[in-house]
């Protein structure tokens, strides 16, 4: 059962059921927070496990419901109506705008335990429990893996999104082709190119590193933050940026998705021609600060004002 606790500023409150993230239990190995329609609130996805033909739970993307905020927000599943329910084993998930056209997308990395690939651990499973429905219920009771492939050998996901409410996958025409046992994915511009890189984090695997290439006509804009009566870090803090007729917040967070945390900048594509309105910076003491008269293709160091 996944729990959703919202902060009145003094307490935590457990929230999971009247929110309606609460409402099935899942396996929940990964969760992630992103601006996926630009309307300036988070959708959250949670990574859990599927194999096909044998244990079907999808991945879930909770996205508030119009005209619903604050204590008494209300989520809605569209993972399968947005395409990206199924997304094998899955482990660590990220969002962040990949090609820099202004929408942000999605990156999952899976693959449990990758053994004998001529042999399928779910095959004598399914075998096992059809005779006995009740092994599905505990992992204690389920045959031992023996060499078997275990939901093993996967293919990774990198979900774009096309900004009128669906994700495609362009993992196998973009290079993501590896099928090791991926845990954690973080995002970061590792060569201040302006665009975000991918580390992926393998299990009995090598660590990789995608180079991230995007078209030069796609703009984009960075802000590092450095906090004085918040924490230095400035953890916490989100930006909401406003251009041409778009809004997305970011936050800077202290670790995303499965093991993981994304580079501290932020960073946002803006898509051609970008007209930047403003950038509105929350600090996590309380402060506002407006940001006008910005550039796009910039990197911008802001320090809070005292």
């Amino acid at each position: 059962m996944s729990e959703l606790y919202l902060n009145d500023g003094k307490r935590f409150h457990e929230a999971g059921e009247q929110t309606g993230v609460g409402f099935a239990p899942k396996s929940g190995m990964s969760v992630s927070f992103g601006d996926v329609f630009n309307q300036g609130q988070y959708a959250v996805y949670v990574s859990n496990i599927s194999e096909d033909g044998a244990l079907i739970q999808g991945n879930n993307l909770w996205v508030p419901k119009e005209g619903t905020k604050g204590t008494a927000i209300k989520y809605e599943n569209l993972a399968r109506d947005m395409g990206v329910e199924l997304g094998g084993w899955s482990f660590g998930a990220q969002f962040g705008d990949l090609n820099n056209d202004g929408n942000l997308d999605l990156y999952v990395t899976n693959g449990y335990v990758s053994l004998d690939p001529k042999r399928s651990y779910w095959y004598d499973f399914t075998k096992i429990a059809g005779g006995n429905s009740s092994i599905i219920g505990d992992a204690k009771d389920w045959p031992a893996v023996d060499g078997r492939s275990h939901s093993g050998y996967q293919q990774k996901h990198v979900w774009m999104n096309d900004g009128a409410g669906r994700f495609v996958d362009v993992a196998q025409a973009i290079g993501v082709t590896d099928t090791y046992d991926g845990r954690a994915v973080a995002f970061a511009d590792l060569w201040n190119h302006g665009v975000l890189d991918v580390v992926v984090a393998n299990q009995r695997g090598p660590l990789l590193l995608y180079k991230n290439t995007v078209s030069p006509d796609n703009q984009w804009i960075e802000f590092q933050l450095e906090g004085t009566q918040s924490n230095r870090s400035a953890i916490g803090a989100h930006i909401t940026l406003s251009w041409n007729d778009k809004t997305q917040i970011q936050e800077i967070s202290g670790g995303s998705g499965f093991s993981a945390q994304n580079d501290r900048r932020l960073h946002f594509g803006l898509g051609k021609n970008a007209q930047i309105k403003s950038a509105v910076v929350q600090w996590p003491s309380g402060k506002v600060q407006t940001l006008d008269s910005l550039l796009p293709d910039k990197l911008y160091k802001i320090e809070e004002p005292q």
